[in-house]
């Protein structure tokens, strides 16, 4: 399983009904959630860079088969991780609105 995009390893280990898990720290309060895997190969606090091999997907935790819980997560709160694979969405809602409040404007 490969990591959607750089970052930093902040949680490597059981975590309930994701069973084994990775999550990794991008930045700005985003962050990604691997879960129900069936091997994990990082270590919490270790740097990654997008298309690393993190772990391997699996049946663990709730899980009803072999599969991949993938999450995204801003400053904790869950939100579709769909939205974030667009890079229109991206640019509208995210790096627009931070080059807009780096020159002083204001965001819509």
């Amino acid at each position: 399983m490969p990591a959607a995009n750089r970052g930093r390893v902040v949680w490597a280990d059981d975590l309930g009904i994701y069973g084994q898990c990775v999550i990794i720290d991008h930045g700005l309060g985003l962050q990604t959630l691997y879960g129900h895997l069936s091997r994990i190969a990082v270590k919490e606090g270790e740097e990654v860079r997008k298309g690393d091999i993190i772990g391997d997907t699996g049946d663990t935790g709730l899980a009803g088969g072999d599969h991949l819980h993938f999450g995204v997560m801003i400053s904790g709160q869950e939100v579709n991780p769909i939205e974030w694979w667009d890079p229109t969405w991206i640019r509208n809602n995210v790096t627009g609105k931070l080059e807009e409040a780096k020159q002083g404007g204001s965001a819509r």
